[in-house]
């Protein structure tokens, strides 16, 4: 069977993860394994379709940023790789955990519904946030069906151990489950969206016996191996007692650990955790606060407007074109005489000629000196075309904004075919 290696390592790895997601990621991989092939969006697809069977919606893909209430969204990093700063005081970082999450960025952040997160680029922008000395507080915006457990106890502690520094606020908007519940649960304060669920406090592993397929296929595998352990719980060999009873105590021990942090970053007990937060279930907005999994139910604008910051939180990418207008005269006095001069010589000797708009719209004035207006009726009237001065033309953008540019109408392309096969499926 081909990806035996792939195989043999997605069975072997403890999960935290909704269960639905993850079995569309098995069937993938196995039909994959036995000859099946598609493209880069039908898996999307395929993994989208799991995610809205488990109610993980997921949404466009938003840069970590700076948000205040005087200054526009600052993107965390430019298009250029640079860091950027908080351009004002008292500003909020945004950072978006959305996906499946994954230790390091791989294949797994181009085939999750939401673009995956890598847990190595969210310390970082975390870092950058707490590091920041313009920014006052750090909003993590989740919505994440989990993901692999790697790296994820460090980060949850490394969460919890900063709220010594600055206030932390996560909001499940609209998912917070298994890993990504438990980066959740480390803030100082826990939100879940009217709308939304988290939870789902638990990790579980897969395996697979596939000796009696390769059996009737007439296909016999050899294992040649050093070491009375090595290739424990191979998938072309059935899986023994002593296999089944170390990888549960696997199981065990990263289970201990999550239920260990939540119960010391939400400040109850283990039974708690173990007995009163879902047992291994995501629950609803009203149900999880009851069972402390959050302390309220709010949105993203409601933890934003708490910091006094913007409201409006659209990715940095969406905000990188310019926006032509024409700008007319908004001076009442500059607007008379712009009228004045286009008023005809009758309307210039009428007493109301300071709303004379004769040259524009037609002359209405029943006056003996408009009688002989020459726009009477609008027969004549003409629209005015603006002018615009220098200042007023946007100047091109640059290589860099282009580019940026570019990125946000692909986004914005990919968001709507996302919708369409999301709305497909309803």
């Amino acid at each position: 069977m081909k990806y035996s290696r792939i195989l043999a390592e997605f069975h072997r790895h403890i999960w935290a993860l909704r269960e639905e997601t993850l079995m569309a990621m098995a069937s993938l991989i196995h039909q994959q394994a036995t000859g099946a092939k598609w493209n880069l969006e039908e898996i999307r697809e395929r993994i989208a379709t799991a995610n809205l069977a488990s109610g993980y919606l997921g949404h466009e893909n938003l840069e970590a940023r700076f948000l205040s209430l005087d200054s526009d969204p600052m993107p965390m990093q430019a298009a250029s790789g640079k860091r950027n700063a908080a351009a004002a005081p008292g500003s909020v970082c945004v950072i978006p955990v959305t996906g499946i999450l994954s230790h390091r960025m791989s294949l797994m952040s181009e085939i999750s519904g939401a673009g995956g997160g890598s847990i190595q680029a969210l310390t970082a922008q975390f870092r950058q946030a707490m590091e920041d000395g313009n920014c006052k507080a750090v909003v993590l915006d989740i919505d994440s069906p989990g993901g692999s457990v790697e790296g994820i106890v460090e980060f949850s502690d490394e969460i919890f151990n900063a709220r010594k520094q600055k206030p932390i606020t996560a909001i499940a908007n609209c998912m917070a489950a298994s890993a990504a519940y438990w980066l959740c649960s480390a803030a100082s304060e826990v939100v879940i969206s009217p709308s939304g669920q988290c939870g789902s406090i638990g990790v579980y592993m897969v395996t697979q016996d596939e000796s009696e397929a390769l059996k009737n296929e007439g296909v016999k595998i050899n294992l040649i191996k050093a070491g009375k352990y090595k290739a424990e719980g191979h998938p072309s060999e059935p899986l023994t007692d002593e296999a089944r009873d170390f990888l549960q105590g696997q199981v065990d021990s990263v289970y201990g650990m999550f239920v260990k942090s939540v119960a010391k970053q939400r400040g109850v007990s283990q039974a708690t955790v173990r007995d009163g937060m879902g047992q291994g279930r995501s629950l609803l907005a009203q149900d999880a606060v009851k069972a402390n999994l959050a302390d309220r139910t709010g949105t993203l604008d409601d933890v934003l407007e708490k910091y006094g910051a913007k409201k409006r939180v659209s990715g940095s990418r969406a905000e990188a074109g310019r926006t032509l207008s024409a700008k007319l005269p908004s001076d009442p006095d500059e607007e008379d005489d712009d009228m004045n001069e286009n008023a005809c010589s009758a309307c210039k000797a009428c007493s109301g000629s300071k709303a004379c708009e004769c040259a524009t719209a037609g002359c209405a004035c029943a006056c003996d000196a408009c009688k002989a207006c020459d726009f009477k009726d609008g027969s004549k009237a003409v629209l005015p075309v603006p002018q615009l001065s220098p200042k007023e033309i946007a100047p091109p953008l640059n290589a860099e904004e282009q580019k940026a540019a570019r990125a946000a109408a692909g986004d914005y392309l990919a968001g709507l075919r996302r919708r369409q096969r999301q709305l497909a499926l309803l």
